[in-house]
């Protein structure tokens, strides 16, 4: 349900707190509320970092609040809660018809537990955590800026504020381990609609970028038209793409399954025969004792590359 609309704020504004900053850019009657993903809070100078997604929603002529980070500590700030808190209860969300919460990764799990700041949006969650609370989740190690935050605060639970959500979508690659185990969690939630992406990677959106479906996807999610028959048959196109091999060829050598690895790479390198998947294959000769085909397939792949120099 979209709410009935009264007055949004009619001018760009910046609120700082400590470690991140909240910028508000006028547009539409939808508001989109961007979250940083943890790529961008590490690998990019967080003075002048654009929202995430920028181009695009502005581009749809929709209003946007950008969270951005100045490192990766998956939003777990008191200052920064009390800015947004403060903001829902001044009406700040209530003034738009329609909110989307937004957001990758580390962002995609602030998307999902903030939902309740902006009750009956909708949610756009990309390969979420459904928490970094080691006591919850003692298995997964993979991001230990996470970790050491303090789990104890509010918004701390995607599927807790999944729950107030009139949807959410969760996209992500089933394959992944870690990822399916945070969707298990995410799954108790009433509003949610898994939409599974194998061999997309933990980030979904670079898939998404190469298939040229992000753009759709978003579109589709914000006009409340997204459609989950017309995408799967979309998303085979990823068997076209390079990242496809790698993420699937990655997940058969993490089930120590070095024969279909071997399959996937001789198949993918086919298509791009001048990729990176020859060090993979070579990875999973090595995983089947057959070390002098590795170093074979190295070679080979050393002399493509010395050739396409010359």
């Amino acid at each position: 349900m979209f709410w009935k609309q009264v007055k949004a704020p009619q001018r760009d504004f910046i609120t700082e707190t400590k470690g991140h900053r909240l910028q508000y850019l006028h547009g539409g009657d939808t508001l989109i509320v961007s979250f940083d993903n943890a790529a961008d809070a590490k690998g990019t100078p967080y003075a002048g970092r654009p929202i995430w997604g920028q181009s695009f929603y502005r581009s749809e002529g929709h209003s946007l609040l950008g969270v951005l980070a100045a490192t990766n500590d998956w939003f777990r700030c008191k200052e920064l809660i009390t800015a947004l808190t403060s903001l829902s209860e001044a009406g700040f969300f209530k003034s738009f018809r329609h909110v989307v919460m937004s957001g990758s990764s580390m962002g995609g799990f602030a998307a999902a537990a903030f939902a309740p700041l902006a009750p009956g949006c909708t949610v756009l969650s990309l390969s979420p955590q459904a928490t970094l609370d080691p006591k919850r989740v003692p298995w997964d190690k993979r991001f230990a800026d996470g970790l050491r935050q303090d789990w104890s605060l509010p918004f701390g639970d995607a599927a807790e504020g999944l729950k107030a959500a009139r949807v959410g979508y969760v996209l992500y690659d089933s394959l992944n381990r870690p990822d399916q185990r945070h969707v298990d969690i995410i799954a108790a939630a009433p509003s949610v609609r898994l939409i599974r992406v194998p061999a997309g990677g933990h980030g979904v959106p670079p898939m998404l970028v190469q298939t040229k479906l992000m753009k759709q996807v978003s579109r589709d999610i914000i006009a409340g038209r997204f459609d989950e028959a017309s995408f799967y048959r979309a998303i085979r196109a990823r068997k076209d793409t390079i990242r496809y091999y790698r993420m699937l060829a990655r997940e058969a050598l993490l089930r120590r399954k070095f024969n279909f690895a071997v399959k996937v790479c001789d198949f993918g390198l086919r298509k791009f025969p001048e990729s990176d998947l020859h060090e993979t294959k070579a990875l999973a000769l090595c995983g089947q004792d057959k070390i002098v085909l590795a170093l074979q397939t190295m070679d080979d792949a050393r002399i493509r590359i010395l050739r396409k120099k010359k």
